[in-house]
C-alpha cells in the first residue's frame, strides 16, 4: 500500500490535453445526439402550428375576398 502513496505520477501537458479532448469529444457527441432528438420532436409540433397559422390566414383572405366580391356584385 505504501508503494502507491510514495510515487505519484504527474501528467504531461500533452497527456492532460489528450484526456480533455477525449472527454469533451464524448460529451459533445452526446449533446449533439440529444439536440437532434429534441429538434426532431419539436419540429413536427412547430411545423404543424405554423402550417395551421398559415392556413387560417389564407382562409381568412379567401373569405374576405369573397365577401368583398359579393359587395361589388350587389352594388351593380
Amino acid at each position: 500500500m505504501t508503494a502507491c502513496k510514495s510515487k505519484k505520477r504527474t501528467l504531461k501537458e500533452s497527456e492532460i490535453n489528450a484526456k480533455i479532448d477525449s472527454i469533451v469529444g464524448e460529451r459533445l457527441q452526446e449533446i449533439n445526439t440529444k439536440a437532434m432528438e429534441d429538434l426532431n420532436n419539436r419540429i413536427s409540433i412547430e411545423v404543424k402550428a405554423k402550417t395551421d397559422s398559415i392556413m387560417a390566414a389564407q382562409q381568412h383572405r379567401v373569405n374576405t375576398s369573397r365577401t368583398d366580391s359579393s359587395k361589388i356584385d350587389t352594388a351593380k
